[in-house]
């Protein structure tokens, strides 16, 4: 199945343009919470973070937005962007440029270019590329300060690098993860297979973490958050070259009890490894049901919410395994000759009291089974 790019108008390459594979956003001004929100004078304002080039992103309550780009966590800001934003219909969130600086030979938006985001406010913000050339979905955690307590989170594998064999039984595409607050040390007590077999445990050395970032041996770079969000980048000894980056996207652990918590309507963002290079993102609506039957169509056009005759299904059989807070099943679609994959999902209930639920998964694509596989949903 060939997968429909998102609709941009024009093409923002800039807002994550920029030879790093994601977006790292933390909050412009004020002093934040535990949940990475300020409060100013008029208005709230959310702010989040994760790896690759360093983007600052903040969304305030009064429709505005800013965003600045650094080439790392500590180097100066070369792009600042400015602008509005208002939540579709169709679940996601529409962000138009308004203003534009950036450094000479700085890859930046026009103003009046849009892009596209999902949002559970204070918590997770996930971003479609605006490059149509780049082939990776941006998950962000609120950002601003380091945990003050443990963290005990489920992760999930959205970025993987070249090479890695998605049906492979010894390769870990999901999991745990564990921050000492009182060490600076973070792990992973458990790792897993897309076939939910156990890969086992791996300890990691401590550091200190600084507005939100940890970096362990210069080769691990960790967005941590005090309500149990998390991200980390491997690979960024050599920051030009994503091929050997992987990505890990986690939240706070929860029981869920059974598959029917997740029963809802969700916008969501879909990857799919076995597409053509800049094809395998594409915007989509599901629903799921008591039973854990899903059905998704995917969408194109997000302002109009105007759907294909593309679809995937998700039947989510088994709730809280192979942990608790995760969800197993199958993915397939609509493609002639393609075949049911494994899959592993993540969710978040009425997240940090939003009202909104969350559901992260990775899994085998049913056009390679080789190939990784990611769904990104939030509840509309």
């Amino acid at each position: 199945m060939k997968r429909k790019g998102l609709l941009v108008r024009p093409a923002v390459g800039a807002i994550l343009a920029a030879g790093g594979a994601a977006l790292i956003v933390a909050c412009g001004g004020g002093s934040s919470d535990s949940s990475g929100t300020t409060t100013a004078a008029t208005a709230t304002v959310s702010s989040y973070a994760g790896p690759g080039s360093r983007w600052d992103v903040s969304l305030a309550g009064d429709g505005t937005f800013s965003i600045t780009k650094r080439e790392a966590p500590t180097t100066p800001v070369v792009v600042t962007i400015t602008g509005d934003y208002t939540e579709l219909s169709s679940g996601f969130l529409k962000l138009t440029v308004g203003t534009v600086s950036a450094d000479p030979g700085v890859d930046a938006p026009s103003v009046g270019d849009v892009g596209y985001a999902l949002s559970v406010p204070g918590y997770v913000f996930i971003l479609k590329p605006l490059d149509a050339t780049d082939d990776q979905i941006i998950p962000m955690v609120s950002s601003g300060t380091c945990p003050s307590a443990d963290i005990d989170a489920n992760w999930v594998v959205v970025n993987v690098e070249d090479g890695v064999d998605a049906s492979d039984a010894g390769t870990d595409f999901l999991g745990t993860f564990h921050f000492d607050v009182g060490t600076g040390t973070p792990s992973l007590p458990a790792r897993y297979s897309l076939s939910q077999n156990p890969v086992g445990m791996q300890n990691m050395n401590g550091g200190n973490c600084s507005d939100g970032v940890l970096v362990v041996d210069g080769e691990a770079e960790m967005y941590l958050t005090t309500n149990g969000g998390a991200i980390v980048r491997t690979g960024i000894a050599t920051r030009n070259d994503e091929t050997d980056d992987t990505y890990i996207f986690g939240f706070a652990k929860e029981t869920l009890g059974s598959v029917g918590a997740v029963a809802g309507d969700y916008a969501g963002l879909l990857f799919d490894g076995s597409q053509s290079a800049g094809s395998q993102i594409s915007p989509i609506s599901i629903t799921c049901d008591a039973l854990g039957a899903c059905t998704g169509t995917m969408v194109t056009d997000i302002e109009a919410n105007t759907l294909s005759s593309e679809t995937v299904t998700i039947n989510l059989t088994t709730a809280d395994n192979p942990d608790v807070g995760f969800i197993t099943g199958t993915i397939s679609d609509s493609s002639p000759g393609s075949s049911a994959g494994n899959l592993s999902c993540m969710a978040n209930i009425d997240a940090q009291g939003s009202g909104k639920n969350i559901v992260t998964c990775a899994g085998q694509s049913p056009g390679d089974p080789t190939k990784l596989f990611n769904v990104l949903l939030v509840s509309k």
